[in-house]
């Protein structure tokens, strides 16, 4: 097992501090977070803890907006990212630039992934076409598959200018992840999609709703301010010269290394406020006391719905300002890019500030406001500022509902009383979330074979007493009607993970070992084991007692492989034989990475040897660091 390291984190911050003392991309837009204030060791190490971050000690990161949800879309797993705004605004360029720096691509490579859009696009020229000669000669179907399809980086350019068909073939490539053309099957499960979107004119078309919903997060590109174009008619002409990719556009990181990121990503934890504050920006934008939003074609807040209701009130309740309701897939997003900023800024866990900075870019393009409400003053149509005003009213009502929230906690740890129930029946006659969600929970709650089982639970939890949480899961799994099943289920999971979680970092090689240990003790999942050894991909494998992870960055035998189970008796099991097995051959992360950083730079020593009058001096520290990031926040 290898400890956390912030070698990635340093890596990242290398990628954007480059873009922007190259000049590669100048704007002055920025985004402001809230973020605990980091203590340094002796060292001079950074530190930040939980304790820190429930703290009131707040200070204001401020970071290049544009470019900081570009990379954060870079950061979560099989992400998709819409960029609105005018044309020449830079926006394929600088998904280009961040290809070539994330993956290795070349700029001409990262240029060949780019599907222009335009409405005679068809399946033959988005997806594969077929080799005319063999189906001639032959008579055989063989799939030539085009470079977007095959890419993992891929870049949609004016996607509103797709026809519907044409938006189909991407929405079945978002949604599925995988791709079938004649018999032939592309499984595309990582990816990283990067779309621009400009303002509608003659040529575009409408991009229906679920379309859009696949993209988790956009981000608005104004025009460049003054003090910008000064910046940008002051550098180097590319269309004399280009840019020198060992120097200006370097690659930092492997699409091996960034699904690395992903697996680190992954495993930043969300507290328990922060997820509350989730829910109830899904369910603010959602919930009706009259109707389904999300089922009804008619009746909306905008054709009259909302008419008599006393919760209309127009900028002060969500709920009566947009036609439209959230998906879940919002909230799955919200949570994903809360966990990639966390990730940057190295805290250990998600924050409301954190979730609340994002929730406009994940939020905007996915939702249809009032006209009436949204183009007024001070407003004028700008969905990202509505939105905000729409989220800082929603934050204020979540605070004046956290008791509510609180006493669902007690009732869920098996502590409650029928004071706390009828305070929060009182607090129903004024909050749809609390009448239609919280409240049948908390009845559902207060009942007696759930708080005895509850108690046995926490018992069972203090003690860490696994066999029993095992058993009593096993219980429930069988015991369909006892009541709020599936909440416990997931409750003794979070426990079973807690107390049996168990991540390592191997080598391919190595793996190809241990998973013969695994296979000895679970033999139902050698053909998925299998699998991981043939293709670069994340495999969950699950039975009743055991929940395996395994995210396989590439199949040479020097490529890191990230796994993690946890489970009951067969997870303490599987530890054991893996220590007794492989305890001496484990290799530490930081020595992986060293590795590929020397097989990095004898290719770059190779380029320079080869190409001398290429090379121009990188910018200074003063330049790439210290003049864009306060030390604090940016340590290399």
């Amino acid at each position: 097992m290898s400890e956390k390291s912030p070698y990635f984190q340093e890596k990242v911050w290398y990628i954007m501090n480059s873009i922007q003392a190259n000049q590669l991309f100048v704007h002055s837009s920025n985004l402001d977070i809230l973020v605990p204030q980091t203590r340094t060791n002796k060292k001079g190490k950074t530190k930040s803890t939980k304790s820190n971050q429930k703290s009131k000690k707040l200070i204001t990161k401020r970071l290049p907006e544009i470019l900081t949800i570009c990379i954060l879309n870079a950061l979560s797993p099989n992400s998709a990212m819409l960029l609105v705004g005018g044309h020449g605004g830079g926006k394929t360029s600088i998904v280009k630039y961040l290809g070539r720096m994330f993956t290795g691509m070349s700029l001409a490579e990262a240029e060949e992934c780019i599907l222009r859009g335009h409405p005679q696009l068809t399946e033959e020229k988005i997806i594969a076409t077929l080799n005319i000669k063999k189906l001639m000669k032959e008579g055989e179907e063989e799939v030539i598959w085009r470079r977007f399809s095959s890419n993992f980086w891929k870049i949609i350019d004016e996607v509103n200018r797709c026809s519907p068909y044409t938006q189909n073939i991407l929405l079945s490539l978002l949604a599925e992840g995988k791709i079938k053309y004649y018999d032939s099957v592309l499984n595309i499960s990582k990816y990283c999609v990067y779309a621009t979107l400009n303002p509608n004119d003659v040529g575009t078309f409408e991009m229906a709703a679920p379309f859009l919903d696949r993209f988790g997060i956009s981000v608005p590109i104004s025009m460049p301010k003054s003090q910008d174009l000064a910046i940008i008619l002051s550098s180097h002409d590319e269309k004399l010269g280009g840019y020198d990719e060992l120097i200006q556009v370097p690659q930092v990181l492997t699409v091996e290394q960034l699904l690395n990121i992903w697996y680190e990503v992954e495993n930043i934890t969300c507290s328990q406020e922060a997820l509350d504050f989730i829910h109830a920006i899904i369910r603010e934008f959602t919930l009706c006391e009259r109707i389904d939003k999300g089922n009804s074609d008619y009746l909306k807040p905008s054709t009259g719905l909302c008419a008599g209701c006393h919760y209309n009130i127009p900028n002060k309740i969500p709920c009566c300002n947009s036609d439209s309701i959230l998906s879940v897939r919002v909230a799955k997003d919200l949570l994903r890019y809360s966990k990639a900023l966390s990730w940057l800024l190295n805290q250990p866990e998600i924050s409301i500030n954190t979730i609340i900075t994002l929730a406009p870019y994940v939020i905007s393009h996915r939702v249809t406001y009032i006209e009436r409400l949204i183009n007024t003053s001070p407003y004028w149509g700008n969905k990202y500022k509505y939105t905000q005003k729409m989220l800082e009213i929603i934050q204020k009502r979540f605070l004046v509902r956290k008791k509510a929230y609180q006493i669902i906690q007690n009732l869920q740890a098996g502590t409650s009383s029928d004071e706390e129930m009828n305070t929060i029946k009182m607090m129903a006659k004024s909050d749809l979330i609390i009448i239609q969600d919280l409240l049948p929970l908390a009845q559902s709650l207060f009942t007696k074979p759930y708080q005895e089982k509850v108690q046995i639970m926490e018992k069972a939890h203090q003690l860490k007493d696994i066999n029993t949480i095992s058993q009593i899961r096993s219980e429930l799994l069988r015991d369909i009607d006892f009541p709020n099943r599936g909440a416990l289920i997931s409750r003794l999971n979070g426990i079973l993970r807690e107390l049996t979680l168990r991540n390592y970092n191997c080598s391919m090689e190595l793996w190809n070992s241990i998973r013969f240990t695994i296979d000895g003790l679970l033999p139902d999942f050698s053909q998925k084991l299998r699998e991981t050894t043939k293709q670069r991909g994340t495999y969950r494998l699950k039975n009743e007692d055991l929940e395996l992870e395994i995210n396989v960055t590439g199949i040479q035998k020097t490529d890191i492989v990230n796994f993690s189970f946890f489970g009951g008796e067969t997870a303490t099991i599987l530890k054991e034989r893996i220590q007794e097995n492989h305890k001496n051959s484990f290799k530490k992360m930081e020595e992986l990475i060293e590795e590929a950083e020397n097989s990095q730079k004898d290719l770059e020593n190779k380029y320079i040897a080869e190409n001398p009058s290429k090379i121009s001096e990188p910018p200074s520290k003063s330049e790439s660091t210290d003049d864009l990031f306060d030390e604090e926040f940016f340590q290399l």
